[in-house]
């Protein structure tokens, strides 16, 4: 009875968080092709024209009592910075963004602006290249390593074990080049597979 109790109580006086960020491979679709960046509302149509039939609309209000679960790719609500995974474009602005995580769910978007929808070279070269790079938890054992070319059969500059900071300087198709500093506080700099050929993402910017 005490410890239940202590769980009642704890919901209470802990806070709740519900920022959102990619932690496994799977929880990124291999068709997203890039970014829609949200604002305080959204209106997801059938099809890229804008007399198309309404599916949806969402209102944010950024406090993570009030923000709709299974939406965003990506959240921090503190920044008021939320991401959708995007799956294809169309003419005049139109994006196909994947509003449910769970059922895949998507529909047309049309951007306000160039910068609303990124594109994952333009994500990582603005958010990688600032925030860093960081390795899902599921990465194959194969990945973790840095080569001293964009190719797998260059040779190995080293491991990447319990890296504390992978610093981004560019994006070269699925290869990024990056410099990490290991836990012996050694620098290292090499081409690091970001991505599969067939579209699984292996690391993320480290956004914060």
């Amino acid at each position: 009875m005490k410890k239940l109790l202590l769980i009642i109580c704890l919901a209470f006086i802990l806070p709740v968080f519900a920022d959102t960020m990619p932690f496994y491979m799977n929880s990124i679709p291999k068709e997203a092709i890039g970014m829609y960046q949200t604002g305080d509302n959204i209106t997801i149509l059938s099809h890229p024209e804008a007399n198309s039939e309404v599916i949806k609309k969402m209102e944010f209000s950024y406090k993570s009592d009030t923000m709709p679960d299974g939406v965003f790719a990506f959240l921090l609500n503190d920044k008021k910075l939320g991401f959708l995974y995007v799956s294809d474009i169309g003419d005049d602005g139109w994006v196909e963004v994947i509003y449910n995580r769970q059922t895949g769910a998507r529909g047309w978007v049309q951007t306000e602006d160039r910068f609303q929808f990124l594109p994952w070279l333009s994500f990582y070269n603005m958010y990688g290249r600032k925030y860093g790079l960081r390795l899902l938890k599921d990465t194959p054992d194969e990945i973790e390593v840095l080569h001293a070319k964009s190719e797998d059969l260059s040779q190995n500059i080293g491991k990447l074990r319990y890296v504390k900071q992978i610093r981004l300087t560019a994006i070269r198709g699925n290869w990024a080049l990056v410099s990490v500093v290991d836990i012996d506080q050694t620098p290292k700099t090499g081409y690091l597979r970001w991505r599969s050929n067939d579209g699984v993402i292996y690391a993320f910017p480290n956004i914060k």
